[in-house]
């Protein structure tokens, strides 16, 4: 897998890059309007909504492989990581909350990179990101 979205990670150098999540507060949830909390490190309350699966291509929420511990971290998978799914038996659940539609050979790429303690050992960066939609997966 490729997991980003640590913000640390603005400083590749950073001894904590890939252990921090964003700060304690509220935010509007896009769907609903509704405020949303974040809290305890900037966690928020899982969404064990759709069964998707953990599949090559999707992007699931990181968490600290415990429940309501999702925060800005989410990691793409590029193997079938289907024992991470929410409704699967263990206790690291991961929710499933899209797809790569196109550039999927880039992420295989990014997973491949040279790495020491789960850091790569050049550092890689994600320019742009381009979501399309709400469709179902």
């Amino acid at each position: 897998m490729a997991q980003f979205g640590c913000p640390f990670s603005r400083d590749p150098h950073c001894k904590r890059a890939g252990s921090g999540g964003p700060r304690d507060g509220t935010f509007p949830n896009l769907q609903t309007g509704a405020a949303e909390r974040r809290y305890g490190g900037g966690n928020i309350q899982d969404e064990l909504i759709s069964k998707d699966s953990n599949a090559p291509g999707t992007l699931a929420m990181a968490n600290c492989g415990q429940p309501n511990t999702g925060g800005s971290q989410f990691f793409i998978n590029v193997a079938d990581n289907s024992f991470l799914d929410w409704f699967s038996p263990g206790t690291s659940k991961h929710p499933v909350f899209g797809k790569i539609t196109s550039g999927y050979d880039v992420v295989v790429r990014l997973s491949r990179v040279e790495t020491q303690d789960d850091v790569p050992t050049k550092p890689v960066q994600m320019l742009a990101v381009s979501i399309v939609g709400k469709t179902p997966m």
